[in-house]
């Protein structure tokens, strides 16, 4: 069933981000739409050291996280790290280009936050949906298959108060699958893993 899902290649699984040595530590990633599973991968990501800047559409949310840090109760821990969160509106004011950005937001909103967060994205950043694959021919469309991974992603999550998260898959059961749509982009897949 996994395989019928998948149609970018090659499919690598890898579980939690590691940390890591050399230029990966020193990408900048963007993630843009830190809802229930966005927020769970950027504390997983800033807990291990990552430049991880947040970037979100529910003002109370990103007021929360700014004030008190994000907390993300999961079975057998809480997790809470400092974030450092943007609303949308802030983008403008930042002067930087994003290594990685991971797109997170709902499917319907998809096209329109990969047009808002294209000139932020550097000339040979790298785009990836971690909408379970759905919306990756989307994203190639407007930043373009050479900046495009695919991912598919085993993580249950909820929101229902700005800044705090209920995580119901724990990290140890978390996984994510990476691969390109073009055979071309096959040598960055190892770059976000």
């Amino acid at each position: 069933m996994r395989g019928a899902l998948i149609s970018f290649r090659p499919c690598s699984r890898y579980t939690q981000p590691q940390a890591t040595k050399g230029r990966e530590m020193d990408k900048s990633i963007a993630v843009l739409g830190t809802g229930a599973n966005g927020s769970c991968i950027a504390a997983d990501l800033t807990r291990k050291g990552h430049d991880v800047v947040l970037i979100d559409q529910w003002p109370e949310h990103v007021e929360a996280m700014r004030a008190d840090g994000l907390h993300i109760a999961m079975p057998d821990e809480d997790l809470h790290v400092a974030v450092r969160a943007h609303h949308l509106c802030d983008v403008c004011t930042m002067n930087t280009r994003f290594d990685v950005v991971l797109l997170a937001p709902k499917a319907y909103d998809t096209r329109w936050m990969a047009e808002f967060i294209k000139p932020y994205l550097a000339e040979d950043g790298l785009a990836v949906g971690i909408q379970n694959a759905m919306m990756q021919d989307e994203i190639a469309s407007v930043v373009g298959a050479n900046r495009t991974i695919g991912c598919v992603v085993e993580l249950s999550s909820e929101i229902f108060t700005p800044g705090r998260v209920q995580r119901n898959t724990p990290p140890a059961k978390t996984w994510f699958g990476v691969g390109s749509l073009d055979p071309r982009m096959d040598g960055r897949v190892a770059e976000i893993q």
